[in-house]
């Protein structure tokens, strides 16, 4: 067979020869791997892909992959992949491929062509990733898929050596093949010690020769490599197979098969190099004492650590000891990652390793132990940052959870459950006390639930004007009753130009003084919509009602727009006076606001009193009004519009 250039592929990590078998790593990773010949027939499918679709091992040469593929991706697959054949390009796409149990998966797809010594194309090395379930998260928003992984295929048959070793451990026989390994003759190997004509190997099969005639039990391919004095000492791999030979019920000696399996060996290190190292999951393997042995790009990539530096550390006490909160991980935690009874995969969704500098990520990981070659015994771990998914859950949730709360709302508004509170706000230098009015809505279980809790969701999916049109006409018909109230109103349902006329027929429909309304706005809320802000505070102005800029200090409002607009109290929020009788700069704050407000014929009210001795600071300070729990706590409406 024609030898195929590798060095094309990128190298990277653990050198390859201290790296697992690469056949055994293609085996063992839970991707659908496959190559075919240059006009894309199938020649090889690894166990995953088998399993996949359903097909034997036996029937995984001479079809076309895309027959596999979903009819409403195939036309545009087809067009790609003719394309990649064409330009000798590398096919990257994503498509739905048939599974054994009839149904369709989403996978990604990548494979690129495989070049000969003159630069032909000899055949595609591809891989088939699943992404079916991350498809099914990203339904609001995609994410990068994927980079598949691509996986070389086994060459064809080396040249296979023979022999016939003595109970002496010298040759009988050989055949040519095995003799030009030594770069001698037949003849010359006959009554010659093995140790002999294979120094350099003898360390590696004298073990095995021994095993062999102590126990009479086969060695079957044994892993030796050295160099060939018949190539001028290039590098060799060979893969070897020692038997037990008897005549007459006795062991005479040892069989033994020598397979040259150099090119396949190159070709595992091109496998490991140019297929893993495309992976967008991080991957590395450990040995039996749970050390890595192997890291590939992308797990570089994420743990912040070159595959050099992490060779021979353990895994756990390095990254793999702790919770995405910094709290440790408990044994039976960091066993998670072990195989199940039976080399049986194991999955973990929300687990944590540590990068680096320190830092943890989430990831989720699966493990599957490591058989084959030199790394046998140890484990293959593939992960991947879940960061990036697990806000998207939570966003999803919260999501959930405020359309669950519309829901609530919308039966609360129906059955009569959104009830008003009322807080008293007092006077402190003269005129008449007047109350505010306080949103609440009541469970089904009669518990009594804060605004702060429904309101966002009646804001974002558009419940909150039928809101302030109730609180307006609850208002309207209070105001009717001879109570001067206050009523707080959003900033969604200033920007509806529809809000004044609601106003208006309220007040007409109750038959109420405008002057007992005093209507509150945020000032962010002015803001956020200054035309709309300004229309009605000179709306509600004319009809003869008054206006309150409520959360003063807060926002970014002109001083302009306060001496333009027709308020009549400025609402000092309550940050600046929870902490009053401490923070000497709240003081100043407040003592600003109040002459700010004199200079432009507006009354104060400060919010949030929680004791005498701030009540007595903000009357020093000049303040107009109060309101907080010290001088009255929200209690349940009662009256005409109970």
């Amino acid at each position: 067979m024609r030898s195929v250039r590798t060095q094309r592929f990128p190298r990277g990590g653990v050198p390859l020869s201290r790296t697992p078998d690469g056949q055994a790593i293609a085996e063992a990773i839970p991707h659908i791997a496959w190559t075919s010949d240059p006009a894309g027939s199938v020649e090889y499918l690894n166990r995953q892909g088998c399993e996949y679709a359903g097909f034997p091992p036996a029937l995984n040469r001479g079809w076309d992959w895309r027959s596999l593929v979903h009819p409403d991706d195939s036309e545009r697959v087809h067009k790609d992949w003719e394309r990649a054949i064409r330009e000798e390009s590398l096919l990257n796409l994503q498509c739905r491929i048939w599974r054994a149990d009839a149904t369709f998966r989403w996978h990604a797809v990548a494979s690129l062509p495989l070049r000969g010594e003159g630069g032909e194309v000899v055949g595609w090395i591809g891989t088939a990733t699943d992404i079916d379930d991350q498809k099914r998260l990203d339904d609001l928003r995609r994410r990068a898929q994927r980079d598949a992984i691509t996986l070389e295929a086994q060459l064809a048959a080396a040249p296979v050596g023979l022999g016939f070793i003595a109970r002496d451990l010298r040759w009988v026989r050989v055949n040519p093949v095995l003799a030009a390994i030594t770069a001698t003759t037949v003849q010359n190997h006959v009554g010659r010690a093995v140790a002999e004509t294979m120094p350099a190997l003898w360390p590696q099969v004298e073990p095995v020769c021994r095993q062999v005639l102590e126990t009479g039990g086969a060695v079957l391919d044994h892993p030796v490599s050295g160099s060939s004095r018949a190539l001028g000492g290039e590098p060799r791999s060979w893969l070897t197979s020692w038997s037990p030979v008897t005549i007459d019920d006795e062991l005479a000696g040892i069989g033994m098969v020598m397979v040259d399996v150099t090119e396949r060996e190159r070709q595992a290190q091109a496998f490991r190099s140019g297929v893993l190292d495309t992976m967008a999951e991080g991957l590395y393997t450990s040995d039996r004492a749970g050390r890595f042995t192997f890291l590939n790009a992308a797990a570089e990539r994420m743990l912040g650590w070159s595959a050099q530096e992490l060779h021979g550390r353990p895994v756990h006490s390095t990254i793999h000891f702790q919770r995405t909160d910094g709290s440790p991980l408990t044994e039976a935690e960091r066993n998670l990652l072990e195989p199940r009874p039976g080399g049986r995969v194991a999955r973990v969704a929300d687990h944590a390793f540590t990068r680096r500098d320190g830092s943890v990520f989430p990831v989720a990981c699966s493990a599957t132990p490591l058989v084959g070659g030199k790394g046998s015994g140890g484990l293959v771990v593939v992960f991947r940052d879940t960061t990036e998914e697990r806000a998207e859950r939570r966003q999803a949730e919260r999501e959930l959870d405020a359309l669950t709360w519309v829901g609530r709302t919308r039966d609360a508004l129906d059955e009569g459950r959104v009830v008003l509170y009322s807080q008293p706000i007092i006077p402190l230098a003269g005129g008449e006390a007047r109350e505010e009015l306080l949103l609440r809505m009541v469970g089904r279980r009669g518990e009594i639930i804060r605004p702060s809790v429904f309101l966002p969701a009646a804001e974002k999916y558009g419940l909150i004007r039928e809101i302030d049109q109730w609180v307006v006409a609850q208002a309207a018909r209070l105001a009717a009753s001879g109570r001067r109230v206050q009523a707080n109103l959003s900033a969604l349902s200033l920007s509806n130009s529809d809000l004044l006329p609601v106003v208006e027929r309220a007040i007409d429909t109750a038959g109420a003084s405008p002057a007992d309304l005093v209507f509150e706005i945020t000032e962010t809320a002015l803001m956020d919509d200054v035309a709309a802000g300004e229309a009605f505070a000179r709306g509600v102005a004319e009809l003869g009602c008054t206006l309150a800029l409520d959360d003063f200090g807060t926002g970014y409002g002109s001083f302009t727009r306060l001496k333009q607009l027709p308020i009549s109290y400025l609402k000092i929020d309550i940050e600046f006076v929870r902490d009053l009788m401490s923070n000497r700069g709240n003081r100043h704050v407040v003592e600003a606001i109040v002459g700010l407000a004199r200079g432009f014929g507006q009354q104060t009210i400060a919010e949030g009193v929680e004791d005498a001795e701030t009540l007595s600071v903000l009357e020093g300070a000049g303040v107009d009004f109060a309101q907080g729990h010290h001088l009255g706590r929200p209690a349940p409406l009662t009256g005409a519009a109970a």
